[in-house]
């Protein structure tokens, strides 16, 4: 095959755009931005293709000093999430001895997150305002992440994580199917979204959870997910955005009344990508930003 011309498509193109490869003249530029822009402007409610398209929401957290404290790393006394969600195996390296190094933590991070960590609550108290809302806590978003992705920072903290959420003390997780998608066991590549979406079953009656180190954060649309939990570091922009970016495929369903066929209800109006680490996620936007101009 002989051609003169190439197209080439990519959804975060920062190495290639960093290379020189192409010149200004040979890119074009469609990104979020664009897309949600068009969704908005345009003319007419009826046959617009961007309307599934779900409305990304970025939402960082500081972690209370009293939780954060034993992962305060490096050079500008930043807070470590790798360190933080740090795993180990115990006997024989089996998952089901996978334990977090700072469980109490982590714990109380499992807590903090529906609202039920105390010292926070009695801190926001003290400041006279009302806390901002929590992932599983502030009603309009518990109806909506009914299906979430877990981005942990290795196989051993998936498992821990796993563990964790299955003690007494966590029933309210317990509502939650949780799959580890980490590890030789869960499959390479596409073979390891198979078992997701067992467990997601019809996702208009379930309720999930995937633990990820890796697997599944490309390549994979999963309409139900909806909200993204960052808890690994991540200094490549690529890697932060092509796992973000899972959450937002749409997800419709056409004659959900059984009596329209016509009729195309959207599911998922709003996206959620949830970050523990302010700094890192906004130095993320900006360099996601200045490299797409």
């Amino acid at each position: 095959i002989t051609t003169d011309h190439y197209l080439y498509l990519s959804g975060t193109p920062f190495r290639a755009l960093n290379s020189g490869e192409f010149i200004e003249e040979q890119i074009y530029n469609w990104t979020y931005s664009d897309e949600q822009r068009a969704k908005e402007n345009w003319d007419g409610a009826a046959d617009n293709p961007y309307a599934a398209l779900p409305r990304m929401v970025m939402m960082t957290y500081r972690i209370p000093d009293s939780i954060r404290q034993i992962a305060m790393q490096g050079q500008f006394d930043e807070f470590d999430l790798n360190v933080f969600f740090s795993a180990k195996y115990g006997e024989k390296s089996k998952p089901e001895t996978a334990r977090f190094v700072y469980e109490n933590e982590v714990q109380k991070w499992l807590d903090l997150i529906r609202g039920a960590y105390v010292e926070n609550i009695v801190s926001d108290l003290k400041l006279g305002h009302s806390r901002p809302p929590m992932p599983f806590s502030h009603a309009p978003l518990l109806s909506v992440l009914t299906h979430t992705f877990w981005f942990l920072p290795s196989v051993a903290s998936c498992y821990a994580m796993r563990n964790l959420l299955a003690e007494r003390q966590n029933r309210f997780y317990q509502d939650y199917r949780v799959v580890v998608a980490a590890g030789s066991s869960a499959g390479i590549g596409v073979d390891a979204l198979a078992p997701v979406l067992k467990a997601m079953g019809n996702p208009l009656e379930t309720k999930t959870i995937t633990l990820s180190c890796g697997k599944l954060t490309t390549g994979v649309s999963v309409k139900p997910w909806s909200g993204i939990f960052m808890l690994r570091n991540s200094s490549s922009p690529e890697t932060y955005f092509q796992a973000a970016f899972r959450v937002q495929t749409p997800w419709t369903v056409c004659n959900a009344d059984g009596v329209s066929p016509n009729r195309v209800d959207i599911l998922k109006q709003e996206c959620y990508v949830f970050d523990f680490a302010p700094n890192r996620a906004l130095r993320q936007i900006a360099d996601y930003s200045c490299r797409l101009n």
